[in-house]
């Protein structure tokens, strides 16, 4: 059996994290969520195709260079799932996911036993995603993002599929995103008869298409850890709940550590640094003296020097956080934080989420930063600045005129 990994999205949502890297490269655990849905799905195929965006394609072929996988350019264009699925060859059977949804991988072997299915899974948010309707077992339709959903039952991006999916391609136009969408493919299929059975799904999933999924979808990889320390751990550091902490890594005396963590490979932590639940430090990253990081993931290469709070946020590669940045993460009227998604504020769900910066960026010392706020890649935030909006890509924020 085949298995097809369409990775081709732009990602625009998920900015500033996306403006450094493509969104197939977003990590898990220090590990690129492509490299994830790869070993996953080479343990149910023999054949793996991954379609990606031209200007990626360079990037993950690298990645993937040892890997026995196809990468297929997405052809030029109107953009959309099913213009990257039409990028593909014809095949017999094969199984189909969305490469930006992280989900337990035991889920792959209960697809072999069907000609065509689709994963559903029940969400607090269904207007969110594309419904799904329902006869029995069966899907009557897809419908996207409805204002009264008729059920919480979503599509979770993962399919089985047959050769007969490919007749539809050519058959349906652009939706009104004017992106030509793979869910229309499915639709019309099925209204033309097409029999898809519907595999209800109650395991850990999530779609990271928001920054703050990137939090998330981190969080459920962590609470799957078992405690592994490849590193070093020098005198009088405390330990508690499951940790990972990759050989190079070096965690320095007085640091207290409150897992699930995981410390990635060539990290510096401490001394006296406070790593509390839900952290997650990549390769060669640093906090530093006095350091507190909580539920946050820090990307490879980046430093939290010293005398610095983290709190639920994202701090992408290569980014130097001047002594005593203070990350805020907590409404001072503690409602949910929102944050500008694509020029639109929108509720994150959350009543504990601080900021996202991109890569390169630095800020200077005592920065306050203010709940729900995204800095750039490469931005500069000036010494004693409080950064209470968006800051742009590349901007000098000053603190004055």
């Amino acid at each position: 059996m085949k298995a097809v990994l369409l990775a081709a999205g732009k990602g625009e949502r998920l900015h500033p994290i996306t403006e450094t890297r493509p969104k197939p490269l977003v990590p898990i655990l220090d590990k690129p969520l492509l490299l994830w849905h790869v070993e996953n799905l080479q343990r149910v195929a023999d054949e793996l195709y991954v379609v990606v965006r031209s200007q990626d394609k360079e990037m993950v072929s690298s990645l993937l260079n040892g890997y026995n996988v196809h990468v297929i350019e997405q052809k030029d264009g109107i953009g959309g799932t099913a213009t990257a699925f039409s990028s593909l060859p014809t095949m017999e059977d094969f199984i189909l996911v969305y490469g930006d949804v992280f989900y337990n991988p035991s889920l792959l072997q209960k697809l072999a036993n069907f000609d065509n299915a689709i994963v559903g899974k029940e969400v607090n948010n269904p207007s969110e995603f594309g419904v799904l309707s329902i006869n029995h077992s069966f899907l009557l339709s897809i419908i996207e993002k409805p204002e009264n959903p008729p059920s919480r039952l979503i599509n979770a991006g993962i399919y089985k599929l047959s050769k007969q999916i490919f007749y539809y391609v050519d058959k349906i136009s652009p939706s009104s995103r004017g992106e030509m969408e793979f869910t229309d493919v499915v639709n019309t299929a099925v209204k033309d008869g097409l029999k898809m059975e519907v595999i209800k799904y109650d395991d850990f999933w999530i779609d990271i298409g928001k920054p703050w999924h990137v939090i998330e979808a981190n969080r459920l990889a962590l609470e799957r850890i078992e405690t592994r320390i490849d590193g070093e751990i020098e005198n009088n550091v405390i330990i508690k709940g499951k940790v990972v902490i990759e050989k190079g890594a070096v965690v320095k005396s007085g640091t207290y550590i409150e897992g699930p963590v995981y410390i990635g490979k060539n990290s510096v932590i401490g001394p006296h640094s406070y790593l509390r639940e839900g952290t997650v430090m990549g390769s060669g990253t640093k906090a530093g003296a006095s350091v507190e990081i909580k539920g946050s993931v820090i990307m490879e290469g980046t430093k939290v020097p010293h005398l610095s709070y983290v709190g639920d946020s994202v701090i992408c590669e290569d980014v130097n956080l001047g002594a005593g940045t203070l990350i805020a993460n907590l409404r001072f009227d503690e409602n949910d934080v929102k944050m500008s998604i694509k020029g639109k504020m929108e509720t994150s769900g959350r009543k504990k989420l601080g900021t996202i910066i991109g890569g390169h960026a630095r800020t200077g010392i005592n920065v306050t930063i203010l709940p729900g706020v995204k800095i750039g890649s490469y931005a500069r935030i000036y010494p004693g600045a409080i950064v209470n909006r968006d800051v742009q890509k590349g901007e000098f924020f000053k603190p004055w005129p």
